[in-house]
């Protein structure tokens, strides 16, 4: 591997780190609270306890500063929902502001993955190439942008991650940062239900690689033992009172084993599934049986683009061909990225692999891709100049096509299809902004449970207020006695005729499709 970007000059190398850092941030930002369009009760969740972290010390039942969040269903992680607090000081508690705390990680991330490869290739001439290679590849990244654009746990998760392996790989040199790369490892594992199962092994896995290392600094290592212990405390008390473990309980194969083949089948079977072409390259999250979910990936893509399939092939060829002749670990590294990467799906018996769940996998995949790219460059410039600049031509309107039509899977048609009940839920938002600019005019004010955790939008967008707004239907609260304004979904007219309705307001999909409509309901 010899010349590429790294024989650009250092201003024009910061230039074009620049222009690509601009890119991810456009990509992620843009029309940020309307795609996805709608704001599931996840992300209602996170801004809400935020909120009340914000204004009483106490998550939304009370506890105050815990370290996991008690949640519809299960304990969410601390670290978004911290980090969401300085968010709303400055725009208030909304969409926008809950959302961007994900923008804010994924562009961490992007800076994060970086540094990673520079560090990880760093006896390699082309070093530069292959990071910015990398930081090109993760900014249009449909798998990075899909999580770096909604509010969940999954970005913090990605940049301390990715930022730990970068301090521990300079900790070979500078051992100190050894104590940062912990911090930034326990901060991983408090960030996602994920990371309290991958970080354990990847820091089993590196300790194993790197054990000379650990021999040779006992000081540095005592000093970081006794800080990890210290880190996971929290960790070891929700473990004990299974706090941690009430996620694991509701997805894991060990509690809901599958009835046609044994445990095992089902995990080997699981763990492949992440290697597969359909879901890397070719129909992604989206298209897998028994996943009807539609909050993880657009459809018509895989989770990377099909450009990326022959510079992974060529990325791993050059590892494999350099993997003994280099001083660093960047195979190695690579590899265990690889091996773990399908940790947080394998288990799963609600369906495999979920983009979500795997989503570290996204940083190997580019520096991989990267590790191609930057061989690619090498091979054109042995080319004669006609031939040069065909293939730079052919492979620049192959990439811009390939992400033209990501952008309008995503921007423009991921929204008509993903607002429902498989996707983001539309309708909350509105629907108690009238009954709040209304809520005089009645007694109670209903609003349907088809949402995931519904009762957080009325703490969300109506917090202290609303207080007639109650979850149900005409079945549950029904008082001719009583003035009551009802959310109702379309198919409801139809399927209780003994009503009359009188129709006040109607909330539609994307696709022009009724998602509610407001109604007064009366007894025939």
């Amino acid at each position: 591997m010899c010349a590429g970007i790294d024989y650009i000059n250092a201003n024009s190398q910061k230039i074009l780190i620049v222009l690509i850092l601009a890119l991810g941030f456009a990509l992620r930002f843009y029309n940020l609270t309307g795609v996805p369009f709608g704001f599931h009760g996840d992300e209602a969740a996170i801004g809400y306890n935020a909120y009340t972290i914000l204004t009483k010390g106490t998550d939304e039942y009370g506890v105050p500063f815990p370290m996991f969040f008690r949640s519809f269903g299960e304990y969410k992680s601390a670290v978004q929902i911290y980090s969401t607090v300085p968010f709303i000081i400055i725009f208030g508690l909304n969409e926008f502001s809950t959302r961007l705390v994900s923008v804010f990680y994924a562009m961490l991330s992007l800076i994060a993955a970086y540094l990673l490869t520079l560090e990880l290739f760093k006896t390699e001439r082309q070093k530069k190439t292959i990071a910015i290679l990398t930081l090109f590849f993760l900014a249009i990244s449909p798998w990075h942008i899909q999580f770096s654009r909604v509010a969940y746990e999954i970005m913090p998760f990605l940049f301390f991650t990715t930022l730990g392996l970068y301090l521990f790989l300079k900790a070979q040199e500078r051992p100190n940062f050894l104590l940062l790369s912990i911090i930034s490892f326990a901060f991983a594992l408090y960030s996602y239900f994920t990371g309290r199962m991958f970080i354990p092994i990847l820091g089993i896995s590196l300790f194993i690689i790197y054990f000379k290392f650990f021999h040779s600094h006992k000081k540095e290592t005592f000093i970081s033992f006794i800080l990890l212990l210290i880190l996971l405390i929290p960790f070891m008390q929700s473990l004990i009172s299974q706090v941690s473990l009430v996620r694991w309980k509701q997805s894991s194969l060990f509690y809901h084993p599958p009835q046609n083949e044994s445990i095992i089948q089902a995990i080997t079977y699981n763990y492949l599934e992440h290697f597969s072409p359909y879901f890397l390259f070719i129909t992604g999250n989206n298209a897998l049986p028994n996943n009807p979910i539609l909050r993880d990936a657009v459809n018509g893509m895989g989770e990377l683009y099909l450009f990326q399939l022959p510079l992974i092939i060529l990325g791993i060829y050059v590892l494999l061909k350099r993997k003994n002749k280099t001083k660093d670990n960047a195979f190695k590294i690579l590899l265990l990225l690889f091996v773990l990467y399908p940790l947080g799906g394998m288990f799963a018996s609600d369906g495999s692999p979920f983009a979500r769940r795997s989503v570290i996998g996204v940083i190997p995949f580019q520096i991989v891709s990267a590790v191609g790219g930057a061989y690619f460059i090498h091979v054109i410039m042995k080319m004669k100049k006609t031939g040069a600049a065909l293939t730079i031509c052919g492979t620049a309107i192959i990439v811009i096509i390939s992400f033209i039509y990501y952008l309008n899977l995503y921007f423009i048609l991921y929204p008509k299809y993903s607002s429902s009940w498989w996707g983001w839920q539309y309708g909350p938002k509105d629907i108690v902004a009238y009954f709040v600019s209304h809520e005089n005019q009645y007694n109670d004010l209903v609003m349907p449970y088809v949402f995931n955790g519904p009762q957080e939008f009325f703490k969300f967008y109506a917090p202290g207020n609303c207080k007639k707004c109650k979850i149900g239907l005409p079945d549950n609260y029904y008082n001719s006695d009583r003035k009551q304004l009802y959310a109702l979904p379309p198919n409801y007219f139809a399927s209780h005729q003994m009503y009359n309705y009188k129709r006040l307001k109607t909330l539609y999909y994307p696709d022009g499709s009724i998602a509610f409509v407001l109604s007064e309901v009366k007894l025939k």
